[in-house]
């Protein structure tokens, strides 16, 4: 049987977790917060681990963790690890290339997958995985990274991270987009359901049309991405097109002021969809 531990077991962690745990592997997990192993009481295979030393026996460790700063600091403990690190976690380029020098000054087997798809695709193993690094561990690792959703090969572990920026900063920008225009549609007087449902059988149909959109307009949100997280990605997005060559960005500027801005009223603590709040309190006055 397969072994794999889940290190950081938030809301995607522990959704990897589950999922990997229904599709047969033996699963350990850590988290700083032992109430989070309340969470998966319930699995059969699965056992808590009293530090990441203690995957060392792992044949893949998955770190999905808040940030850089706790990636780096939880590697060092894995040091002699035979098996593959998989990245999950959320990082901007220059903390990705401190990761990586880091794995290998430790000799670990280091590879970066960044995830997009909230807790539900987590559990369900419908994650789209951006995978970079060395090409041998990713074929070596093609198996779980199956059983957690779909995954593409980009090449470096940079290449990887600057996808998984890019592309949740453009979601994010059509999240706003649909925000700005949510107050109009509310009052339309049309169910919800159809004014999406209109919306999305013409050229102004997305993703985050059809799934936040209605969170919008009924005004009930759920615990998917935070406008928190959803902020320090965007700025870190556009250090990366900056960085890569796309120096004028005025719209997408623009999209990450307005995250600051909900931010710092303290909105979406569930999901970026609550900045069509702080367009509602803007509208007020």
């Amino acid at each position: 049987m397969t072994r794999v531990s889940v290190i950081g077991l938030g809301r995607m962690g522990r959704g990897i977790a589950r999922r990997l745990s229904s599709r047969g592997y033996e699963v350990f997990g850590y988290d700083v917060m032992t109430s989070a192993y309340s969470y998966l009481k319930d699995l059969q295979n699965f056992k808590s681990l009293s530090s990441p030393a203690d995957a060392s026996e792992s044949d893949f460790v998955l770190l999905s963790l808040p940030g850089g700063s706790e990636l780096l600091a939880i590697l060092p403990q894995l040091k002699g690890l035979e098996g593959v690190a998989i990245n999950l976690t959320t990082i901007g380029l220059e903390e990705s290339r401190k990761a990586k020098s880091l794995a290998e000054d430790l000799g670990l087997k280091y590879i970066t997958a960044m995830m997009e798809g909230g807790p539900t695709n987590a559990e369900a193993g419908t994650l789209v995985l951006y995978v970079g690094g060395n090409r041998g561990l990713y074929e070596a690792s093609k198996q779980v990274l199956s059983d957690m959703g779909q995954h593409i090969y980009v090449g470096s572990d940079e290449s990887a991270v600057a996808l998984k920026l890019i592309s949740t900063l453009i979601l994010m920008a059509n999240t706003v987009v649909l925000a700005e225009a949510a107050s109009a549609l509310k009052n339309l007087g049309a169910p919800p359901d159809d004014i999406v449902k209109a919306l999305s059988m013409g050229g102004a149909d997305s993703a985050q049309l059809r799934s936040r959109l209605p969170l919008m307009l009924k005004g009930s949100y759920k615990e998917l991405f935070s406008i928190e997280l959803g902020s320090y990605v965007a700025e870190e997005a556009l250090k990366a097109l900056k960085e890569l060559g796309s120096t004028f960005t005025p719209v997408l500027a623009e999209v990450s002021e307005v995250l600051a801005a909900a931010k710092q009223r303290g909105l979406g603590k569930s999901d970026i969809s609550e900045v069509e709040e702080l367009y509602r309190l803007l509208s007020l006055k």
